[in-house]
């Protein structure tokens, strides 16, 4: 995506993968693409999942090159194109000094800084990645019952750590309040796998 010798953002060059191989636990794909000898250090890979359900995506690897492979270390999520049409991108192993990383990586660095702090709008979806915090607001039902009306955890009168923000509507009989709910948002990344939750919902942890 980038070039060493102007640091600016080339061009991007696309390739559509095929499935290679598949087993219970691993699915691998390969595309086939070519990259001019003067396209300079690729800094990062955008990726669009075309699949109506995410794919967890462990690695990428650029073959190829006389240097050696290129490796994109990603054990992310990633969303379908259908839930969110914005590409997702995946920054190679390399490390820069802010004075030295590339302009395209740059751009691109303060874009995927912007998709994770969010703009604080909106209820959170399952799919989304975004790390925003609010106060606990949900603890009570004023709703269903003004007995069950509860402290706003979090703020000046009450200090506590922040939960994750959830964007969910308030309470009609109490504006302070969220709207309670048995699902709690979590970055897609930071949930249980789906082994864990298992066991925890069998209590067996």
């Amino acid at each position: 995506m980038s070039s060493e010798e102007t640091k600016l953002e080339k061009e991007r060059i696309k390739g559509y993968v095929h499935l290679t191989h598949r087993s219970a636990k691993e699915i691998k794909y390969e595309a086939d693409f070519e990259v001019p000898t003067n396209f300079g250090e690729i800094g990062a890979v955008l990726v669009e999942n075309e699949h109506k359900r995410e794919s967890f995506m462990k690695e990428i690897v650029l073959d190829g090159f006389l240097t050696g492979p290129i490796k994109f270390s990603c054990d992310s999520w990633v969303h379908s194109k259908f839930d969110n049409p914005d590409l997702r991108v995946f920054f190679s192993n390399k490390c820069y000094l802010p004075s030295e990383t590339p302009e395209g990586l740059k751009r691109l660095r303060e874009g995927e800084l912007v998709a994770l702090r969010g703009n604080r709008q909106g209820e959170r979806k399952v799919f989304e990645r975004i790390y925003d915090y609010d106060v606990y607001n949900d603890l009570g039902n004023p709703d269903k019952d003004p007995g069950l009306k509860r402290s706003v955890l979090g703020g000046k009168e009450h200090p506590y750590p922040r939960r994750c923000r959830t964007g969910r509507p308030r309470c009609a009989k109490d504006p302070l309040s969220e709207k309670p709910s048995d699902k709690v948002y979590v970055p897609r990344d930071e949930s249980f796998s789906d082994d864990i939750t298992c066991l925890l919902n069998n209590k067996r942890i």
